[in-house]
């Protein structure tokens, strides 16, 4: 690798190019058979009927292969065809032959071009996931090389160790660290894929996220520890390559999101040496912050004059929500918006105070003479409101039980599969469940 990485070694444009893009040129070296003789092209095409024919003829079998080494199995997996593959299966199809000018094997086809129905259908039948094609790409880094976290997932349930290097050293994190997929990073990160493994280059996968510059997995691999200080063979720490590949800003923004300064140090909460338990403190502060506004904006309302008050009581709203937002800088990573904190609910509750305070203080008496019933009515609906909204707040609002471990995860995705619904849809991948109607991820 030159000084500045580019891209990790095998990865030009011919590299990982799917199988049919470079198989297809010994079509036109070759005399061309009647589609009905030539048993590759019927694999192509799906046709069974007409594959059955020449296996009843001796024409040839499942097992046939060109001078290159590609079977029926492979065209079949790598278009899609699941019952042509499992017609060629049962018939005898090397399962594991290598082929092409790739030298993978069948499962390795279809994971390029991402059937994962078939993968799975190849790996229960014997197909193995750890031969690799002529880069050392195993079934697993190639999954991680095209970025379908479903794909992944499922490979993961078959045993395959998720730190097992290709031929360069690259693990399958590396490898979509480099590519910039977020979600992969996520499940891989899940999985225990381990932060601190190094290339034959000593680079980690915090390198090769800030090659590629994207800010989700730059920030996750920070979040999970890895080395912010960690030198390549070539000296080159983390922030170096950043600067190299123009990657400092998503560089900066992930150590200052995970509770670090610019230059990958902790930063310390400002009041440490009074607050002992921060989190405590920042759900108590954004709870009951909007009372403080509440009060502002109704004092400054009730006490000028309109053309004063209303321009005075948003800009005065707007600098203490900056204010508060500002705290989080220093917030635990998983409180670093507003949205993730009790902020919201202290809106209503703080409203919810203030409306009652007024009424309790000088509503009702001013008006309890003449209008008894109502200041009833309000008393009873206001206490109705505060008593579903204390219920509504401190009630357990259920959760879908997660699948007992992996076997159980396994279970789930192996339902799915038969079903035909292993997708978005049907998965959480996030949760490795059954997605429930209406969930939110």
């Amino acid at each position: 690798m030159s000084s500045t990485p580019s891209r990790p070694k095998g990865t030009t444009k011919e590299t990982h190019s799917k199988p049919n893009d470079h198989e297809l040129q010994d079509f036109d070296s070759k005399p061309l058979l009647p589609i009905e003789e030539d048993i590759m092209q019927l694999a192509r095409l799906g046709e069974i009927g007409a594959i059955q024919k020449l296996f009843d003829r001796g024409f040839c079998d499942a097992k046939y292969a060109d001078e290159q080494g590609i079977t029926p199995l492979h065209w079949a997996a790598i278009n899609n065809h699941y019952a042509l593959c499992h017609f060629l299966i049962q018939a005898g199809a090397n399962i594991n032959a290598k082929g092409g000018d790739a030298v993978a094997t069948p499962v390795l086809w279809a994971a390029k071009k991402c059937h994962y129905y078939i993968v799975n259908l190849l790996l229960q039948h014997g197909a193995d996931p750890l031969l690799t094609d002529d880069q050392g790409f195993n079934l697993l880094h190639s999954a991680a090389l095209d970025g379908n976290v479903f794909q992944i997932a499922l490979l993961l349930h078959q045993d395959i160790p998720v730190d097992i290097q290709d031929a360069q050293g690259h693990t399958s994190l590396m490898w979509a660290a480099y590519k910039g997929y977020g979600a992969v990073i996520d499940l891989l990160l899940q999985w225990g894929a381990n932060v601190y493994a190094r290339d034959e280059q000593g680079f980690t996968a915090l390198h090769w996220s800030l090659v590629k510059g994207a800010q989700h997995p730059i920030y996750k691999l920070v979040e999970y520890g890895s080395d912010r200080f960690a030198e390549t063979n070539d000296g080159k720490t983390p922030s170096t390559v950043a600067a190299e590949m123009k990657s400092s800003r998503q560089w900066r923004m992930a150590l200052w999101e995970s509770g670090y300064d610019y230059d990958g140090n902790p930063r310390n909460f400002p009041l440490s040496s009074i607050i002992k338990d921060q989190r405590t403190f920042y759900n108590r502060a954004f709870f009951l912050w909007p009372f403080l506004v509440g009060f502002c904006f109704i004092y400054i309302l009730s006490h000028f004059a309109i053309y004063v008050a209303v321009p005075a009581a948003f800009l005065t709203v707007y600098l203490l929500q900056v204010g508060i937002v500002w705290t989080l800088r220093w917030a635990p990573t998983d409180m670093k918006t507003a949205q993730k904190t009790p902020y919201l609910a202290g809106v209503f509750a703080g409203t919810l105070f203030w409306v009652g305070a007024r009424w309790l203080t000088k509503i009702l008496p001013a008006s309890f003479s003449n209008h008894p019933f109502l200041n009833i009515f309000f008393f009873i609906f206001y206490s109705l409101c505060g008593y579903f909204y204390v219920k509504a707040m401190t009630e357990d609002p259920g959760f879908v039980p997660k699948a007992g471990g992996r076997n159980g995860q396994k279970h789930v995705i192996d339902e799915l599969l038969e079903l035909r619904k292993f997708d978005e849809a049907n998965f959480c991948v996030t949760c490795m469940v059954r997605r429930p109607l209406r969930s939110k991820h």
